[in-house]
């Protein structure tokens, strides 16, 4: 059975109480006999000093017991008379007839620190009565002889005042207990109270509620009280505080693009960002799981384990996930308080990719930029050397000249446009475009081209279908598309622009440039709108393109917010497509153009 601070504080009251009172007893005995037993004492030394006269002036000592008897009889006390020998010549407590049969007296303590000192006091039984005595003795001197006068009385009736002082007290003691225990279980009842209280302020605190002081200014629990108030505001700052930290770490670890996860020191997930979910390919939070099921790649389990032995591991590895390959910069740290560790993963595929293209762009343009610098400088020597006084072969290296320079003219405008595209200064500025006028100003520029390779020029487009985009970006993409048709198609064939809107939450507007030449093959169409990626390079020279063109397209349709790819036309051919946002309710009659259009 437990008990409340209540039933313990009365406990502890009523055993105090208990150990006082027996203590303050005992002592009182104590000191009660050794009162009543002095008193007895200085009684019985004053009765033999008061009886010396009349023994020393008795005549016979014969008359010794009979004077004894006297002396006992006025002091109430037994009264022996004992020689200096140790023989008994009379005593108050026995016959006259008996003495002779006493024990010799001169072995008594009393009788012989008496003869010694003056004075002989002794407490013990007595042989002849068989009961506890008091006994003092002085000497006295008679004409015929000299002895000792001892007086005794027995230790009972000391022993029976101390038992009624002793009774008196424990009534007094009990009496005082009931009255002490009365108050006692009153304080505690008053005290368990405020104790309660102040437990139930103390919860209220520790639920958020906010409560009125306690009552009571001076004393120690409302001092208590104030203390737990101070207390739980500072702990409220500090509870703020750490809720706002943990808030921005959260906020800073979801926002960040490195995939972070934390684990115990037995390897158990502790945390994980929403990055390392879309990294680790996982819906469900693997809190709680052994990092070994999380991740599989044996270096970083390696890594990890060297850093929860305290030593910190930069790696580089590569992660294939659903025929995808991700190139990732992994830091494990162990952590600084406590056990356990982070895993911090940085996806760096992209930077890969983007220093891949780097490099691929700076060999490619120095290869692109050399060859008509060479053909450039070899004719100019040649012309300078005499060729240019040379009526036959003079004007065509002037004409080679010409064209390499042009080329290069070119060449660099393309980088230059698409330079600005990527570093954002080329301004797109979307609007509502007439998709059939604009297609047909395209084919118009690009009429001459046509005609003289013998390609046929067609356009279906609706004249309402309309589309978000900017005028200028998207006649310079129709042009591209228009032109590589038409250059990379064999003479004698056809190319057909077409559009077609498509319903759906997000309208949009599908651009399709189609011919009829030698197609894309399936493997270079994803990289087919790299910048001077080309599927055939002596060809795409002949023809004098940059292979800059289909990027500079990517460029400006990803600008305009749409999207752009290449397939496979039926019977043969390849088809350049362009999806841009549409306008809502333009319907599936306007996706289609009855009759055609001829080029002009």
């Amino acid at each position: 059975m437990r008990l409340g601070i209540r039933g313990r504080l009365f406990l502890v009251s009523v055993a105090l109480i208990l150990a006082v009172a027996s203590t303050s007893a005992v002592y009182l005995e104590f000191e009660l006999r050794r009162w009543f037993e002095g008193r007895l004492e200085d009684e019985l030394l004053a009765h033999a000093t008061a009886s010396l006269p009349a023994v020393e002036s008795t005549a016979d000592v014969g008359d010794f017991d009979r004077l004894a008897d006297r002396l006992g009889a006025a002091t109430d006390a037994r009264i022996t008379l004992i020689a200096a020998d140790g023989r008994v010549l009379g005593d108050s407590a026995v016959a006259h007839a008996d003495l002779p049969g006493l024990d010799d007296h001169g072995d008594r303590p009393e009788v012989i620190a008496a003869l010694a000192r003056g004075r002989g006091l002794s407490r013990r039984a007595s042989t002849t009565l068989g009961t506890d005595m008091l006994y003092v003795a002085v000497p006295f001197t008679h004409p015929t002889r000299a002895g000792v006068l001892r007086a005794a009385t027995p230790l009972a009736a000391a022993d029976g005042t101390v038992s009624r002082m002793r009774f008196l007290v424990m009534v007094g003691s009990a009496l005082g207990l009931i009255v002490a225990t009365i108050m006692s279980l009153f304080a505690s009842d008053l005290l368990s109270r405020r104790l309660r209280a102040l437990l139930d302020r103390a919860r209220a605190m520790a639920d958020g509620h906010a409560v009125p002081e306690l009552p009571g200014k001076g004393d120690e629990i409302a001092g208590l009280d104030r203390s737990l108030r101070r207390l739980d505001d500072a702990l409220e700052d500090v509870v703020g505080t750490l809720a706002r930290e943990r808030d921005r770490s959260e906020a800073v670890l979801e926002g960040m693009e490195e995939a972070v996860v934390a684990v115990d020191g037995h390897k158990q997930v502790t945390l994980v960002n929403r990055a390392a979910l879309a990294l680790l390919d996982t819906e469900a939070s693997p809190i709680g799981r052994p990092f070994t099921e999380v991740v599989q790649n044996a270096r970083i389990r390696a890594a990890l384990d060297r850093a929860l032995a305290g030593e910190p591991r930069t790696l580089q590895i590569d992660m294939t996930r659903a025929g995808e390959t991700r190139h990732l910069l992994v830091r494990v740290t162990p952590q600084r308080a406590g056990e356990g560790g982070v895993v911090v993963l940085h996806d760096v595929t992209r930077l890969r990719r983007l220093e891949t293209m780097r490099r691929d762009f700076v060999a490619n343009v120095s290869h692109e930029l050399r060859t008509p610098v060479s053909v450039i400088r070899l004719n100019a020597e040649t012309l300078r050397d005499g060729a240019m006084h040379d009526p036959k072969n003079g004007p065509r290296f002037v004409e080679a000249l010409l064209r390499n320079a042009e080329r290069l003219s070119d060449l660099i405008s393309d980088l230059l446009d698409i330079s600005r595209i990527e570093s954002g200064q080329y301004p797109v500025h979307t609007e509502t475009v007439r998709l059939g006028a604009l297609a047909a100003r395209v084919v118009a520029s690009v009429y001459q081209l046509a005609h003289e390779r013998g390609t046929g020029l067609e356009v279906h487009i609706d004249d309402a279908l309309e589309a978000r985009a900017d005028p200028k970006a998207l006649d310079q993409v129709l042009v591209n598309l228009v032109q590589n048709a038409v250059k990379y198609s064999p003479p004698g064939s056809h190319v057909e622009v077409r559009a077609e809107a498509i319903d759906g939450p997000d309208p949009r507007v599908r651009l399709e440039v189609r011919d009829d030449g030698p197609g894309i093959p399936a493997e270079h169409r994803a990289r087919i709108f790299e910048r001077f990626y080309r599927v055939d390079a002596g060809r795409s020279k002949h023809m004098g393109g940059t292979g800059l063109g289909l990027s500079i397209v990517k460029h400006l349709v990803s600008n305009m917010g749409g999207a752009v790819g290449v397939g496979e036309n039926t019977p043969k051919g390849a088809v350049f497509w362009v999806e841009l946002p549409g306008l809502e309710g333009q319907g599936l009659e306007a996706q289609r153009l009855e009759g055609q259009r001829p080029a002009s």
